[in-house]
């Protein structure tokens, strides 16, 4: 059977403008039958991510066009691109866009120069109410606050799930139903799932964010904070500590040998094909896990939230503070985030932000495994670290567990590193006294 490739994941996520309105919606919407042709003939930019959950987006988008006449242009970019572009455009002031698909990471870094959300559903003629208790609280925060300033509204959800193969947990005497309730017992687990080619997990340790994403979700599993109450980095503290040997000295020795240039197409790819028993994985992985022709699993997989801790990924939309049509753009924003349309959009691409798009019971019939992304988003939430330049940290991070995983540094020389340049960045940076 053939496996995911680098290639078939990113199929259809070249960077290219892409126009909404390829085809209209078979069902307009009540919250687009109240829309207000306030704004006729104004056009607004949209800074918009690759792949087809925003391909998909772009084109219901058509609806909110022929609705209300706004033109609706999407450049879309491929993440490093539309995050480099966003925070230059931002900074800059050059205020290209009117609206900006973002990462919660980015926020320290663009929130000042973002729109104030709050109470915009009353302020702009036509938007829908918010609806803001329909998101999950911890992730909401993660995604939309910025100080006081309610700077982006969650459009696409996001968080580590863990995932099994429960032919080979009955083949090994295991539970085929029974979650791990710790990363203790998904090394026990693996231990026995071990026989030959197969092996008990699909850790990332290549020199890639999946590494980093490994690591901080184990870090905070086991109790760890990124600084202390001054503001002091704590990454080497006995919780990142314990995580690192953990990883190396237990998740590393149960995955496949070759691992150490793995990033996430790989780790779909070694659960899919039946190589790893268990494996850390976000919300994309399951269009290909659960795809009979792509997956030896699609009707034997089990999933769960990671146990212990969650890292929260997805996606928000926000509005730019300088827009020359900051009001267009809100109404925009409020439409495409709206419930009716979350729900309208979860049974399209299963990729939602809100409680009431995760249990629509059409979305689940649909995607699976919406029921548990939703219990990871609701759990002990963890993110990157809130730092402008937390991307650097991550790099940090990986680059440290590689080593440690390839046997080039121990477990201890790797958490201290990861301490010892997040310091000296920090200090060049200005957030601790040099």
């Amino acid at each position: 059977m053939p496996g995911i490739t680098r290639r078939g994941l990113a199929a259809g996520m070249a960077s290219a403008a892409v126009v909404a309105g390829r085809r209209a919606s078979a069902q307009v919407g009540e919250v687009t039958r109240n829309l207000p042709r306030t704004y006729a003939g104004a056009r607004l930019n949209l800074a918009w991510g690759t792949g087809q959950v925003n391909v998909t987006m772009a084109d219901f988008s058509r609806e909110f066009s022929d609705a209300t006449s706004i033109n609706l242009q999407f450049t879309s970019l491929n993440s490093d691109d539309l995050q480099q572009k966003t925070i230059l455009d931002t900074a800059t002031k050059t205020d290209a866009f009117d609206v900006y698909l973002n990462a919660y990471q980015w926020k320290q870094e663009i929130g000042a120069y973002l729109a104030d959300l709050t109470d915009m559903d009353k302020h702009v003629k036509g938007c829908p109410p918010l609806d803001l208790d329909d998101f999950p609280k911890a992730a909401f925060d993660v995604y939309s606050r910025f100080g006081n300033k309610l700077m982006a509204i969650p459009i696409n959800g996001s968080a580590t799930c863990f995932v099994w193969n429960k032919k080979a947990f009955r083949d090994a005497g295991l539970d085929p139903d029974g979650a791990p309730k710790s990363w203790q017992d998904v090394y026990d687990h693996g231990s026995k799932l071990m026989a030959g080619k197969h092996y008990g997990f699909n850790m990332p340790a290549g020199k890639s964010i999946q590494a980093a994403c490994m690591w901080i979700t184990v870090f905070h599993g086991f109790g760890g904070s990124y600084t202390e109450a001054k503001g002091m980095p704590t990454l080497n503290s006995p919780a990142g500590l314990r995580a690192t040997k953990f990883i190396v000295e237990q998740l590393q020795k149960i995955s496949p040998p070759g691992n150490l240039t793995w990033d996430f197409p790989e780790m779909v790819n070694a659960c899919a094909v039946g190589t790893s028993a268990q494996g850390f994985m976000w919300g994309g992985g399951f269009s290909t896990l659960l795809d009979p022709g792509k997956s030896v699993v699609a009707s034997d997989l089990g999933w769960s939230p990671t146990p212990q801790a969650v890292l929260l990924g997805g996606w928000g939309l926000s509005v730019g503070a300088a827009s020359k049509n900051i009001d267009a753009a809100k109404l925009f924003v409020g439409w495409i985030t709206s419930k009716e349309n979350s729900i309208r959009l979860s049974r399209m691409h299963g990729q939602p932000a809100r409680i009431s798009a995760f249990t629509d019971p059409e979305a689940v019939k649909r995607y699976r495994q919406l029921p548990v992304m939703l219990a990871a988003m609701e759990g002990n939430v963890a993110m990157y670290m809130p730092i402008k330049d937390n991307g650097q940290v991550n790099i940090f991070i990986y680059d440290e567990v590689n080593a440690a995983c390839a046997g080039t540094k121990s477990a201890e020389d790797a958490v201290n590193a990861i301490q010892e340049k997040t310091v000296a960045l920090m200090k060049r940076r200005g957030y601790l006294p040099g």
